[in-house]
């Protein structure tokens, strides 16, 4: 019997993000992986439920379009059966936390790749995920 293998892609407006998805996207054509897409909304207060208030709920509007042009790209490019799943905290915290508790098979991220000086002074959320996820992380540059 054979395990349905998925996959976490978190996602933000950037370029990176795009590459990110068009790799796992053509990934899943092949081998039938599940994505979800994951887009955090950064807060530092690290909400669960995104709170009922205007800013968030524009947020979580602009959140939502990301998403949907993300998942019609990985479309695009042979994935099926995508989700999207949008989460409010700090970013790296939320993505490790949603991959662990949802039991996924790995994360995939997009990254600039900065040089070690921007990355020690502004940190990395790609770093600080492959640091503390359970599970093995694919970094796309």
């Amino acid at each position: 019997m054979s395990q349905e293998v998925r996959a976490l892609v978190a996602v933000d407006p950037s370029e990176y993000s795009k590459k990110a998805v068009i790799q796992s996207a053509k990934f899943s054509k092949k081998t039938g992986v599940k994505l979800t897409l994951l887009h955090v909304i950064e807060d530092t207060k690290s909400y669960r439920e995104i709170p009922d208030t205007w800013a968030h709920q524009q947020k979580a509007k602009k959140a939502q379009a990301l998403l949907d042009e993300l998942k019609k790209l990985a479309e695009q490019y042979g994935a099926k059966d995508i989700q999207t799943k949008i989460a409010v905290g700090p970013v790296a915290e939320e993505i490790v936390r949603i991959g662990e508790e949802e039991n996924y098979d790995y994360i995939v991220v997009g990254t600039r790749g900065m040089s070690t000086l921007k990355r020690m002074l502004l940190g990395s959320v790609a770093e600080k995920v492959v640091l503390h996820a359970h599970c093995p992380v694919v970094i796309v540059r």
